[in-house]
Formats: C-alpha cells, structure tokens, sequence
C-alpha cells in the first residue's frame, strides 16, 4: 500500500469511528481530554502497525480493543502515579504519629522530599500501615522501608 492510500485509509478510519471510540472511551474514562489522548494514541498505533483486516468488522473489533487497552493503560497509569495538591491532603497529615506538621511550610517540606523519602513517610505516617506493609507496597526489603523513614526524619529535622 502507497503511502497515498494509506493516509487515505487512516483519514476515512479517523472520520468514520472517531466518534464511535469517543463514546465507548468516555464510558471509561469519564473525562473528555482523556478520552482525545487515548482516541489519539489509538490511531497512531493504528497508522503504525497497518493492519490487514478481513473486513470492516474485523477493523472496528481491533480498533474497539486496542482503545480499550489504551483506557486501561491510562487509568493504570494514573492510579500508579496519582498525585494530590497538597492543599486536599493538609488535613489528612494532622494524624501523624510521631510529628503533627499543621503548618503549610511544614507540609511543604513534606511534599518537597524525595520521592523515594516521601512515599515512605506518607505510606507509614498519614495511611498508617505498618512498616511491613509500606515495605510490600513498594517493593522493597523492610530494613530499607526503616532506613528510608530514618532518612526522611533526619531530612525532616534539618528542614525544620
């Protein structure tokens, strides 16, 4: 297939199920800008893999999947790397067990750690598992999930 008739294929694929993926993403996603970056992303993949299909059934069953696929990538995605303001989480952090930070620049200085301290203060003091159960959540040995919250504190005492 020329390169003509393959942007001619890609046009009249983007015209005729455009808005067919839009509404089946939208039931996923639930968000319109979403649903635009992964109806994107659907067709790029689309015009790079060129494939044959046996008819127009086969073509908008691949296309249906590989949306759906991409809706499941972005919402893992984001619930991996989700991230809070930190105006929403002030309120969470008056828990804490051994530190009560209620001022904003101490929650800054929080928030201002290293990912890696971070999450380990956040897991262990704000959610309040234990140390054995951060350590699983990130995958990491529990001697490590102690030494990363002893970083983290004496981090937290500098900056205080």
């Amino acid at each position: 297939m020329s390169n003509k008739a393959r942007n001619a294929d890609l046009e009249k694929t983007i015209l005729e199920y455009s808005d067919f993926l839009f509404r089946i993403c939208f039931l996923i996603l639930k968000n319109e800008q979403d649903v635009g970056d992964v109806i994107q992303e659907t067709f790029i993949q689309y015009m790079k893999k060129h494939p044959e299909f046996n008819n127009e059934e086969h073509k908008k069953a691949w296309l249906i999947k590989v949306a759906q696929n991409k809706c499941k990538d972005f919402l893992r995605f984001h619930k991996k790397h989700s991230c809070i303001p930190l105006d929403e989480v002030e309120d969470l952090l008056v828990d804490l067990r051994d530190a009560t930070p209620t001022h904003k620049a101490q929650l800054e200085e929080i928030w201002e750690l290293d990912y890696k301290l971070r999450s380990v203060v956040i897991l262990y003091y704000v959610e309040g598992y234990s140390i054995k159960e951060t350590a699983n959540m990130l995958s990491i040995s529990e001697s490590a999930c102690k030494k990363r919250l002893e970083r983290a504190r004496k981090k937290l005492k500098e900056m205080f």
